[in-house]
């Protein structure tokens, strides 16, 4: 089992504008909504690849239930403390059918949570640690939270000896390492910003670095390990990342070699980019891309 914290809980607001421009009355396609952000993503395929899988973080009073219910009829333990007055966030992405360029992407703010809310999910969190093999902390931090929550979580986690993760940047990504969680996933603009002010003895012992289209490399146990895509697709590439660590992690857990790990985690992306919505996966389209990939491994 899976324990995913994503404070900053979401909803996906995803429209199909052809053609779109900026500074122009246009209409849309199709309009979906359905429960967003990292976490949810993550969650919803290591739930499709056979995962059990917990997802903790914060909603409004006005809306929460429109994230909790579509994600526990996947399956998914959803278990959400209600922090704020109003509405949770939303996230509105633009796809353009007609366009390879890169979506559209306005990510609302949360407002900021109540004083009590972080010890309230930090209480939760500790009564789901001992029930899982792996906590992930993922996405941006709540308002209100400190920059080392993520580093607080993870250490607490690694006390109790479970696998560690973390999706994050910057300054949460900098203070989660001093918990050495064991695996972390920086974009390559991501991890040149971390590189850059950080000792190469900050990696995570499973560190993985996704490169768009380009593929991805993981650094692990002095090699590195190149696996280009097995298929390029231009759907909507939000959340490909986000498969790509629910791929990974699933095989990790299972004690799988490493270029497994990135088999996995390379077929979930490209799946992922495939779907309108982040965080769906075909699975007959995952295994056919599987049975596809490829990887190179160089001796550092």
């Amino acid at each position: 089992m899976l324990l995913i914290v994503c404070p900053n809980l979401a909803l996906d607001r995803i429209l199909q504008v052809e053609h779109f421009h900026a500074n122009q009355v246009q209409r849309s396609r199709s309009v979906l909504v359905q429960p967003g952000g990292k976490g949810a993503n993550v969650a919803r395929v290591f739930r499709q690849l056979g995962g059990d899988v917990v997802l903790v973080g914060f909603a409004g009073r006005s809306n929460g239930s429109s994230i909790v219910t579509p994600l526990r009829d996947l399956g998914i333990h959803v278990d959400v403390i209600t922090a704020y007055e109003g509405s949770s966030r939303t996230c509105t992405i633009i796809c353009d059918p007609q366009s390879f360029s890169h979506p559209t992407v306005i990510n609302e703010e949360s407002p900021e949570i109540e004083p009590d809310s972080a010890a309230k999910l930090l209480a939760k969190i500790d009564r789901w640690i001992p029930r899982v093999d792996a906590v992930l902390a993922t996405g941006s931090l709540s308002r209100g939270l400190p920059v080392d929550f993520y580093a607080n979580i993870l250490g607490r986690a690694r006390t109790k000896h479970r696998l560690t993760a973390i999706d994050a940047t910057g300054p949460v990504l900098r203070a989660a390492m001093l918990a050495r969680p064991s695996f972390m996933k920086p974009n390559l603009e991501e991890f040149r910003q971390f590189a850059g002010g950080e000792s190469v003895s900050m990696l995570a012992p499973h560190t993985a670095i996704t490169l768009g289209s380009a593929g991805a490399a993981v650094l692990h146990d002095g090699n590195c390990i190149y696996a280009p895509p097995p298929r390029l697709g231009h759907t909507n590439p939000i959340g490909a990342g986000d498969a790509f660590v629910a791929g990974y992690l699933t095989c990790l857990l299972d004690g799988l070699p490493t270029t497994t790990c990135l088999q996995w985690a390379m077929a979930a992306a490209a799946t992922d980019v495939e779907t309108l919505r982040p965080g769906f996966i075909d699975y007959a389209v995952f295994q056919l891309l599987l049975s596809n990939s490829s990887y190179g491994s160089v001796r550092r």
